[in-house]
This record gives structure tokens, sequence and C-alpha cells, in this order.
């Protein structure tokens, strides 16, 4: 792999065992981060205004380099920059473990988890793990210049695909083919059985365009927000939402 710096961020779902909790999701996040930064002393908390939906004190930076913040009301762990990718899944599973010793550490372990997945299926958010890859202001980040990047991203589902038992359209939309289950549109005549469809891509339900700059609607296989985290007249970062 060439000399590239990478790193992996990942929103964390917060799954309550109670039918009617006392407490939202965002509280127990909020109180988790501050066990975290306040008592554990893992790392220090930002001071400062860091954008519009980060205040002072919304997160701060851990004993690793990495950070730990409050994104969209759910707790985010970022890796530290990193140069391989064992580097990365040392620091991705870091971060687990610092949130799980919180837990434990708060008494919380029968009350809450943290759950890793990758689609809210209340909302069909893209919450979950993203991709983060900065590269230099030569990069040809255009149209044109990123179609390879494009064509490359498409077709990896097939091989590393995380799968998704589900999918966000109406079951009567799918229907099965020998042992696969397929959309219905292109295919021949009903068989009635359930139908529980099975997905390569766990967001492809949730992707529409190819370039795009939000995160929050139109999602986009690349997205094109210019926010480098780093100094903006050598670098730009490349990130990857679509799983």
């Amino acid at each position: 792999m060439l000399n590239r710096i990478l790193g992996l961020e990942t929103e964390y779902g917060l799954l309550i065992h109670q039918d009617r909790p006392e407490h939202s999701p965002s509280w127990f996040a909020h109180r988790i981060r501050d066990h975290i930064f306040h008592t554990q002393r893992r790392g220090v908390m930002d001071l400062h205004h860091r954008a519009h939906d980060e205040p002072p004190g919304n997160g701060g930076f851990l004993t690793n380099a990495g950070r730990i913040y409050i994104d969209m009301g759910h707790i985010e762990y970022a890796s530290p920059e990193c140069a391989t990718l064992a580097d990365i899944v040392a620091s991705d599973r870091a971060g687990d473990q610092i949130l799980q010793q919180a837990l434990h550490d708060l008494d919380l372990t029968d009350e809450v988890s943290f759950i890793k997945n990758n689609i809210d299926h209340e909302t069909d958010a893209t919450f979950g793990s993203h991709e983060n890859y900065l590269v230099s202001r030569r990069f040809p980040f255009s149209r044109r210049g990123l179609l390879p990047l494009v064509s490359f991203l498409v077709t990896r589902q097939i091989f590393t695909g995380a799968g998704r038992v589900g999918a966000a359209g109406d079951a009567e939309s799918w229907m099965p083919v020998g042992r696969l289950i397929v959309p219905r549109s292109g295919m021949g005549e009903r068989r009635d059985r359930p139908l529980v469809p099975f997905q390569l891509s766990q967001r492809s339900d949730h992707i529409v365009n190819d370039f795009f700059e939000w995160v929050q609607h139109n999602r986009a296989i690349v997205n094109t927000r210019d926010e480098p985290l780093a100094d903006p007249n050598h670098y730009r970062r490349i990130h990857l939402l679509l799983g």
C-alpha cells in the first residue's frame, strides 16, 4: 500500500435494555463521555469552539491521540492518524475497550450496550463506521478524476461488503430465486413464502448519489465536503460513508 495516513471513525448506537427507560440514549452518551474525561482522565476535553455542532466541552483528545465526542446524540470515536492497517485495527479495538470499560465503571453494563452497526433501522441514517483518507491537494478531486475510485468502491462491495439481513424497501418488492432473494421488479412470478432479503452492502439502500457534500441526506459514494482536519493548503480528506 502507498504511504498514506488513514483513520477510522465510528458512531456507536446505544441500546437501552428497558421498554420505558428513564433516560434517553443521548443522556447516557453524555454521562459516559464525561466519565471518560473527568473521572478516568483518559484525555483532555476541548475548551474551545471547533464547529457549529461542536461547542466547547463536546469532546476531546484521548491519550492514544484518538478523539471521543458527541455527534448527533451519538458517542463517536475517531482513531488517531495511522500509517498501517494493523495500526487502524488496533486503534479501533482500543475505542471499543475504552467505551466498554466506562460502562463497567459506571455499573451500566446491565442497562445499556454499545452497538457497532452501520444503519439506524428507525431513521435510515448511516451512522456507524466511516473511512477517511488524507490526500495531497494535488489529488484530482473532480468528477473525472474520481471516477476510477468510484468504480472500485462500488465493486468492492462484492468481496468486502459486511452484509445485511433485511432492506429499507418493502419486503413485497423482493422475491426468492432459488436460494437467493432478489428485487421483484426484474423477475418472474411471486412465490408465497416469507421474504427476508440479504444484501451484500449494508448501506446500498441509502446511497443515492455518486458525489455530494452532505451526509444526512442525498448521501453519496464520495462525500465532497472540503474538511481536511489538517493544513487546508496542503491536504484534503476523502470521507467515505458508503460502507
